[in-house]
């Protein structure tokens, strides 16, 4: 069997370009051959939906929020969710929630993502629809991710990084502008191999292709027999793979 896992953001979609059409076209042909295409995320459920609206991009299964959750690839039902505490939340907004020139999000395992708090005098395109939310709302949701957008400040992202990391209670992702807090063990790489279990695929039997451009697609490479990521990838991304390419379009049809 083979399985290709794709990253969304920076991987398959380009703002402000949108999609390349040759990359879903050669995503169609993948899955018209018998191979089964995974997208491997940070976005929520319905933050990828609104992503991939329109687009004529179609997966066989969702892995959401970086591994926390999984659905299947209509992303109608959910195959498994992994909820962070609502004191890392609440943590968060306490050390954060005031600090300039960052953005405090919380995406769900429903179809509710919200914003706690934004500083940064903007709104990420990516986060437009999410619903204004305050600490009195965290018990009402089951949260998948704690995203924090620091758009402007390497060094206000490494202060929230190192912070985070002393929690000892959360799993720290980081995909450019974005710091992502998920529950213990939760990865990309832990979110496939988790719906490998699921759907009773044996890994042995697997030959798995990832494609993905940024750190938090790190686990997933690991896992993987042939990793790629893109020319726009940072160096230490791309000394991690096998391959550095400049489109999905330009090998996939070649492994099939």
């Amino acid at each position: 069997m083979k399985v290709a896992a794709f990253d969304f953001d920076g991987t398959l979609h380009h703002p402000p370009h949108g999609f390349d059409p040759a990359g879903i076209a050669a995503i169609d042909a993948w899955r018209q051959a018998g191979h089964l295409a995974i997208s491997a995320t940070g976005r929520s459920r319905t933050a990828l939906a609104r992503g991939m609206a329109g687009s004529g991009l179609e997966f066989d299964y969702q892995v959401l929020s970086n591994g926390a959750s999984a659905t299947d690839g209509a992303n109608r039902e959910l195959i498994f969710g992994h909820e962070i505490s609502g004191d890392i939340l609440r943590a968060v907004l306490a050390e954060f929630g005031h600090r300039d020139g960052l953005a405090i999000f919380g995406t769900t395992l429903g179809h509710t993502d919200g914003v706690f708090a934004n500083t940064t005098a903007r709104t990420h395109s990516f986060t437009a629809h999410f619903a204004p939310m305050r600490i009195d709302d965290i018990p009402h949701h089951q949260f998948a991710v704690i995203p924090l957008w620091v758009p402007d400040d390497a060094g206000l992202r490494a202060e929230v990084v190192s912070w985070a990391t002393t929690l000892g209670s959360v799993e720290v992702a980081q995909n450019q502008d974005y710091i992502d807090l998920m529950a213990p063990g939760r990865s990309k790489g832990s979110g496939i191999q988790e719906l490998f279990g699921v759907l009773g695929i044996d890994r042995a039997d697997v030959e798995l292709y990832t494609f993905g451009d940024s750190w938090n697609d790190l686990t997933m490479h690991a896992f993987a027999d042939h990793s790629h990521s893109f020319r726009h990838s940072p160096a230490d991304v791309q000394a991690a793979t096998d391959h550095v390419i400049g489109s999905v379009s330009e090998v996939l049809g070649g492994y099939m």
